[in-house]
């Protein structure tokens, strides 16, 4: 890997365990169109766990593993690696994301043309075969399958997201928690009076889960501690109201999601294929926001940390072959 020039973006991504999607991500960062500028840090267990092959690697600015042991959760995962990128711009990617070429260039012109504190991309479904894939896209995703360049937006895809690093830095020791639940980061920098932005030309390939078991059980977890991480500072009045009004998410966010459907232009029989399950999935997710309000996070970490371990297992051959049909389109 060259060094030539120094990096101006620096990819985080969170890896629990050696796969085939990683090895398609990796890949996939090769082929961006500034690649020498990337610096690309993996967070994980062990190097020895991961395997990589260095050819993966090469045509990157540089590459650091950073090896953690057992990895607690995901915030102070990222937060690891935000404290170990050198370039201006943090992004992360995830082990099942897949950005087009041009997604890294897009994000750094984004920052340089706006005072932006976090550029976000365009969402798209990698496994588009399935309605269950859908159904676990939209309750995810389905705000961002069409940019809103002109709207000022208050929230962007988690995991998926660019920032200025100087200002996560300024969190401190809160910087795990606030990126545990990265919605609640951007709320909070948008309340401070910073600004957020999707870029329409950074657009990334998000696998998703086409199985049910699955998608229930994360959506339940991950929502019971974005509930309980959005929740840990409030009066308990304010814990009781949100607990009482939970019940009403599933019909708010259905709405919601519909809207951005249609909006973005997506074919009725796939909203029509993809209902039946995203209702379930929006009611695990209550559930989870319910007892996260109530009663805190639990055993949510733990439980979610020996899932993430395994979660590339629940991708099938199909999924996998549908990755590999759209990189190779690029």
């Amino acid at each position: 890997m060259g060094d030539s020039l120094p990096s101006q973006l620096s990819v985080v991504m969170v890896v629990h365990a050696d796969s085939e999607n990683l090895r398609m991500a990796l890949e996939n960062l090769q082929a961006q169109t500034v690649s020498d500028l990337l610096e690309l840090i993996i967070v994980a267990p062990s190097k020895k766990e991961l395997n990589l092959d260095s050819r993966k690697l090469e045509g990157l600015s540089s590459c650091k593993i950073l090896e953690l042991g057992p990895l607690e959760n995901e915030g102070s995962a990222k937060a690891a690696g935000v404290m170990a990128a050198h370039a201006p711009l943090v992004a992360f990617m995830e082990d099942h994301s897949y950005p087009e070429p041009s997604w890294g260039e897009a994000l750094v012109k984004a920052h340089c043309k706006g005072n932006f504190a976090v550029v976000g991309p365009v969402m798209l479904n990698a496994n588009p075969y399935s309605s269950l894939s859908w159904s676990c896209f939209l309750a995810y995703y389905g705000h961002w399958i069409v940019a809103r360049p002109q709207e000022e937006v208050k929230h962007l895809p988690g995991n998926q997201s660019c920032y200025k690093r100087d200002l996560l830095l300024k969190y401190g020791s809160r910087l795990p928690d606030m990126l545990e639940t990265e919605s609640v980061l951007h709320w909070d920098l948008f309340a401070r009076g910073h600004h957020l932005f999707q870029e329409p030309t950074a657009r990334v390939y998000h696998l998703n889960y086409s199985q049910l078991s699955p998608m229930l059980y994360e959506y339940y977890l991950t929502s019971r501690i974005f509930a309980a991480n959005r929740a840990q500072n409030w009066r308990p009045y304010r814990r009781f109201f949100y607990t009482l009004g939970s019940p009403l998410l599933p019909l708010i966010r259905l709405r919601r999601i519909l809207k951005d459907a249609i909006r973005a232009g997506l074919q009725a029989y796939l909203i029509f294929r993809a209902f039946g399950a995203l209702v379930l999935v929006l009611c695990a997710g209550t559930m989870g926001e319910i007892l996260g309000y109530g009663f805190g996070a639990g055993k949510a970490y733990r439980r979610l940390k020996r899932f993430e371990g395994k979660h590339h297992l629940t991708f099938t051959s199909r999924d996998l072959k549908a990755v590999a049909s759209i990189l190779s389109r690029k």
